[in-house]
């Protein structure tokens, strides 16, 4: 990464929605309604995401460099009245301290739940 980007540990802990938005925008360029489909597709057991809230979220990642407009794919079912988002070099980047970070943390979870299952099976 070059220097000149942000470092992305900055930009942690990101919102849960909008993980999931650059979750669903690492694997390539989309509209809303497309990211809203992916994530509820992925995860059935989450309320409802409405659309203001995505857009809220989505506005936030575009002020923060973390996404960008993108041009609508050159495909035949493609809506080119939609507008189109793609994840940055700097998204990117956050995106994977945020992975990184929640390992650590799961693994942390890990050794209290043994440590504690330990003192529960102690006489």
């Amino acid at each position: 990464m070059p220097a000149s980007l942000p470092d992305p540990q900055s930009f942690l802990p990101l919102h849960p929605l909008e993980l999931r938005v650059l979750l669903v925008l690492a694997e390539g360029t989309t509209h809303g309604y497309s990211v809203v489909r992916q994530i509820e597709a992925r995860e059935r057991h989450l309320p409802r995401i409405y659309p203001a809230n995505l857009y809220r979220r989505i506005r936030d990642l575009l002020r923060k460099g973390l996404l960008e407009d993108a041009e609508a794919p050159d495909q035949p079912d493609v809506d080119a009245r939609r507008r189109y988002f793609r994840i940055t070099e700097l998204g990117q980047a956050v995106l994977r301290a945020e992975v990184a970070r929640m390992k650590g943390l799961l693994s942390e979870a890990r050794r209290a739940t043994l440590l504690l299952e330990r003192m529960r099976a102690r006489p």
